[in-house]
């Protein structure tokens, strides 16, 4: 008996510290959250036609796909960069833009940008395999930072990716995004 609540103490007290604690605010920035993140998919949403119709031209080369994966890396970057400079969310369920408003625009974020590059391969783009690589650390900042800034916010994102984490995972070349979307 006495060996169990020492164990049950001693586990609750690890798990408690061995997160780590954001204070959460008493404020929704959910409003500041999701004009970065529709920033963040207006670039998604130009970047994603443009390798598409690279790859149907056949006109995909290191040169035009690489170009665009810089466009996608500043991006991240940039949404990173702004989430992180915004007040914890306390969010809402409620008042509009809801937490799992913005989360849906994230998951929808994440899910183009795999399946858009899903098509390349190092045949067509030889230098496709290293753009991955520079891209896996961006997606994954962001999305780590977006998570912080709106707690618990990847977790819609994490299910609504159930499917389409498997472009991610047949590009083998985004360990850390998939490692922070729980796959």
């Amino acid at each position: 008996m006495f060996v169990s609540r020492t164990l049950f103490a001693l586990a609750a007290a690890s798990a408690a510290l061995g997160n780590i604690l954001t204070a959460r605010q008493s404020t929704n920035t959910n409003a500041e959250i999701s004009t970065i993140v529709n920033t963040l998919s207006v670039t998604v949403h130009q970047v994603a036609p443009t390798v598409l119709t690279e790859q149907a031209n056949h006109t995909a080369t290191d040169g035009t796909i690489g170009s665009q994966v810089n466009t996608l890396i500043t991006a991240f970057t940039n949404a990173e960069t702004a989430l992180a400079a915004t007040a914890v969310s306390a969010g809402s369920t409620t008042v509009l833009p809801t937490n799992d408003d913005i989360s849906i625009i994230v998951a929808n974020i994440v899910s183009i940008v795999a399946s858009t590059l899903s098509g390349l391969t190092t045949t067509v783009v030889p230098s496709f395999t290293d753009d991955e690589s520079r891209l896996d650390p961006s997606l994954a900042g962001f999305l780590t930072q977006f998570n912080v800034t709106l707690p618990g916010g990847i977790n819609l994102v994490h299910t609504m990716m159930l499917d389409a984490q498997q472009f991610l995972v047949k590009e083998g070349a985004f360990p850390q995004t998939l490692g922070v979307l729980g796959f």
